[in-house]
């Protein structure tokens, strides 16, 4: 990715010495294509000085500002074109879009490099105040060097800016180095949880500090501590969107379902209504699709299945915008959307379930249209490989489910050559999320087929759903996630297979640590904890069930 956005970033440079494009070349068309954006109401939001020829051109700037941190690229986008239309000189509005498009949609790329280039070009001729080329010059240290670049960049303009609250809160992003493998914080990430904790502190009303230090904590292991400052900032714009979305997965990972479906359904309302308004499809707002996938997860969670399976298919059935396929909102449809239903059902995992869950899978003649859009395929050929074996071990066809087994481990094999395509396309995330999936599923399938086979080769199970709860990690995104099975509770059915309850319930304990309160994992421990005659902690278990159940 680094390679790529250098190289692109040298091509750009090297263009910028032609004649400046005009202002449309650089707007996306997804873009053109629509109205002027409506404005939304940020208490406390954004104060900056904009270098603009117009009051109009300087709300635009701040609008697309605050979307830009509320993780609203697309609204943000609108608005910097907006600030543009009205002052095609206005350095800050360019900047801006350059930010929103740091990975695009291939069909704006085009428009991408023109932008580029205007922004250079004002660069050149020193449009701007020193903090708006301060802006500018971390963003060309982010196309050099990365995220390390850039953070180094805006901790230079917040020291010399010590006022600019927004300097400091993107030198903090740019650092975040996310947590290692035991759970705990890097040093990058230290670092930038502290300088954020210290800004909403010392800004406790602002939204722009705080959202952030939520967004850069959202995939540590327990965020239990940081929900009630979720809570607060959704109250903080009780109609913004995002910020609902943001609070869902704090609920979600809290084990708090019912509120979390609360949160995604208002979030998905507000998304909705959106669109209406703006005439907009789910091509470009895949953040309606997020919040009814999440909202799906949610409902599964706190055992509402039949709820949460509908709700899937609606959104499941939602037709691929064929000319807009290499959007964002078309792609996910393909990646998480169309995959959702056949997902609930290895969740839930009745006898006919598996059989239903092909059937709702993508047909291959209905994805092959879509392989030159979106890598999306490998995933839902990997999914339908997964279920089919699953289907021939529950007939007791054992050599073959080995065989569909083998052709998953060569299939994914096949997936990690085209890496370095997905970074090209835009795919990198979805792909890694897809993939890191796959080798959840092809190691429990691997125990399962382990547990069918001969008996001397039983004992290996073992090793193969240890793997699998080892791969499953939080998702990431702000998605919910893509194996909706934990995998500590398939250790945990082992276990409760060769009559060791003990190490049954603990593994049931581990699942519900990735899984806070999760009813079918609950519903096992509590049979657990009856094999093993602790009927007090049977009741204890059953008494939360009963709570969650009536929330």
């Amino acid at each position: 990715m680094k390679f790529w956005m250098t190289a692109c970033w040298a091509a750009m440079t090297w263009s910028a010495m032609a004649e400046m494009p005009k202002l449309e070349d650089a707007i996306p068309p997804a873009i053109q294509a629509l109205g002027a954006p409506t404005d939304v109401a940020f208490p406390n939001g954004i104060q900056m000085a904009i270098t603009a020829s117009s009051d109009k051109a300087q709300a635009e700037v701040l609008q697309g500002l605050n979307h830009l941190h509320g993780g609203w690229e697309f609204q943000a986008s609108r608005h910097f074109a907006a600030a543009m239309r009205e002052d095609p000189e206005c350095l800050l509005a360019h900047w801006g879009l350059v930010m929103c498009l740091l990975s695009p949609d291939p069909a704006a790329i085009p428009a991408r490099n023109a932008l580029v280039d205007r922004l250079l070009e004002l660069v050149d001729r020193n449009v701007g105040t020193e903090l708006e080329r301060g802006y500018v010059y971390a963003l060309i240290k982010y196309m050099e060097e990365g995220p390390v670049g850039a953070m180094n960049a805006f901790i230079k303009v917040s020291d010399k800016f010590p006022n600019d609250i927004q300097s400091k809160v993107f030198g903090a992003l740019f650092g975040r180095t996310g947590y290692d493998e035991l759970g705990g914080p890097t040093p990058g990430q230290e670092r930038s949880e502290k300088v954020l904790a210290e800004l909403v502190k010392k800004y406790p009303e602002d939204p722009l500090p705080l959202n952030a230090l939520l967004l850069i904590k959202a995939e540590a292991p327990d965020l239990t501590g940081s929900l009630e400052a979720a809570r607060k900032l959704s109250q903080m714009s009780p109609s913004y969107a995002p910020y609902f979305h943001l609070l869902g997965h704090y609920e979600w990972r809290c084990g708090n379902h019912g509120n979390a479906t609360a949160a995604f359904g208002r979030a998905s309302s507000l998304f909705e209504r959106w669109m209406m308004e703006n005439k907009v499809t789910v091509a470009d707002c895949p953040e309606w699709a997020n919040a009814e996938c999440y909202r799906v997860v949610a409902l599964c969670s706190k055992g509402d299945f039949d709820t949460a399976y509908a709700a899937a298919k609606l959104v499941a059935d939602i037709p691929f915008p064929a000319d807009r396929g290499t959007s964002a909102g078309a792609r996910f449809l393909l990646w998480e959307a169309k995959t959702l239903p056949a997902r609930l059902l290895m969740r839930r995992s009745q006898p006919a379930d598996l059989e239903q869950a092909l059937a709702s899978l993508p047909k291959p003649v209905d994805i092959g249209p879509t392989s030159s859009k979106s890598l999306a395929f490998w995933w839902i050929d990997g999914l339908r490989m997964f279920l089919d074996a699953r289907r021939l071990l529950g007939e007791g066809k054992y050599e073959e489910a080995r065989e569909t087994a083998a052709a998953l481990n060569f299939h994914g094999d096949r997936m990690a050559k085209v890496q370095n395509t997905a970074s090209l396309t835009g795919e990198r995330s979805a792909w890694s999320r897809a993939f890191r999936s796959m080798e959840v599923i092809a190691s429990e399938l691997s125990g399962e087929i382990s547990l069918a086979g001969p008996v001397a080769g039983r004992g290996a199970a073992f090793n193969w759903f240890r793997a699998a709860t080892d791969r499953q990690k939080h998702a990431t995104m702000l998605y919910p996630p893509a194996v909706l099975m934990p995998m500590a509770a398939q250790l945990g059915e082992y276990y409760m297979g060769i009559h060791k309850t003990q190490e049954a319930i603990a593994a049931y304990k581990e699942a519900l640590v990735t899984f806070p309160n999760d009813i079918q994992t609950l519903k096992a421990l509590e049979k657990a904890y009856l094999k093993d005659k602790n009927t007090a902690e049977a009741g204890k278990i059953a008494a939360q069930i009963k709570i969650l159940e009536e929330q």
